[in-house]
């Protein structure tokens, strides 16, 4: 099974308030885009992760309070994820579920990926030494090791996602965890894939759809650029633009099948860029409008248009 369909998540919390139940309803939002597994990580002193496959499950208030003991910490980030590069049995599943964390010399780092990487060959063979016994892994751990690459080369965020960005071709929305708990994002130079941002008196979210904040009562701030990191720390959020901004892209299945029609991408709402679709489906076919009995969506984000 080919998808990049997967969701990502980040928030950090200035108040110093646990943020699990951000994380949990951020993703629950975003369910649809990952039904194979789903993940998260938060950070108290260290890495504290659950991963598990299946979709998300419904949990109480009380299940709250019980994942606030597993999952502590004012910063995290999460993911639901459909396999984009690796087989499909449970062992493989199971073993590439994010968020994932990876360590190159006393340094760590945790991401959660949606996309698709193309120059996979490549990377395996830089990697191969450091990679050698292991079985199967995705394309986002190929990814983790190219920016931790660039940390050690470059010592500092910003040179390790351009140093990614310049290394790694393909669509990709990343949002990370350092070892210190600094919480960061970037999204490749085309912006193929969604990543948004937004904000509230006291939470900073990161979202790969606009959902993903409404449901925790944010507004959608801006979307992240083409090329552009977000890091976000006690001192607050810093942007930069580490790549530059390429040809203009996106995935035209995000409109198409894999957002929710609520959500806002490029800057519109996928709901009426599906209407849109349908109306200039039947400009093109108006010749053979009037013979038509029936008209069929599929798959059911096509009622829309």
């Amino acid at each position: 099974m080919v998808a990049e369909g997967c969701g990502v998540y980040g928030a950090f919390d200035r108040s110093g308030q646990d943020i699990f139940p951000y994380l949990y309803w951020g993703l629950l939002a975003q369910n649809h885009r990952g039904h194979q597994s789903h993940g998260f990580l938060t950070y108290k002193g260290g890495f504290h992760s659950h991963r598990a496959l299946g979709l998300i499950p419904p949990i109480d208030e009380r299940g709250i309070r019980f994942w606030l003991t597993l999952l502590p910490g004012p910063v995290g980030i999460g993911n639901v994820r459909y396999s984009t590069s690796v087989a499909s049995d449970t062992p493989s599943l199971i073993r590439n579920t994010q968020p994932l964390t990876e360590e190159l010399e006393g340094t760590s780092l945790s991401i959660s990926f949606n996309g698709n990487v193309v120059n996979v060959l490549e990377l395996r063979r830089e990697f191969r030494r450091e990679l050698e016994g292991r079985e199967r892994f995705s394309d986002a751990v190929l990814l983790c090791r190219k920016m931790l690459k660039g940390l050690r080369e470059g010592g500092d965020l910003a040179s390790a996602a351009k140093y990614c960005m310049e290394g790694v071709e393909g669509a990709f929305s990343v949002a990370g965890l350092t070892g210190d708990g600094a919480l960061f994002a970037f999204r490749d130079p085309h912006g193929i894939k969604p990543l948004c941002l937004g904000r509230d008196d006291n939470v900073t979210a990161i979202s790969s759809e606009s959902v993903g904040l409404n449901i925790n009562g944010i507004d959608l701030g801006s979307e992240v650029r083409p090329g552009e990191l977000v890091v976000v720390t006690e001192d607050g959020v810093e942007r930069e633009q580490v790549a530059p901004c390429g040809r203009k892209a996106f995935c035209a299945f995000e409109f198409a099948y894999f957002a929710r029609p609520d959500s806002i991408f490029n800057s519109k709402y996928v709901y009426l860029a599906r209407n849109d679709f349908g109306a200039n489906l039947g400009r093109r076919d108006s010749d053979i409008a009037g013979r038509l009995d029936v008209i069929l969506s599929l798959p059911e984000t096509a009622d829309d248009a």
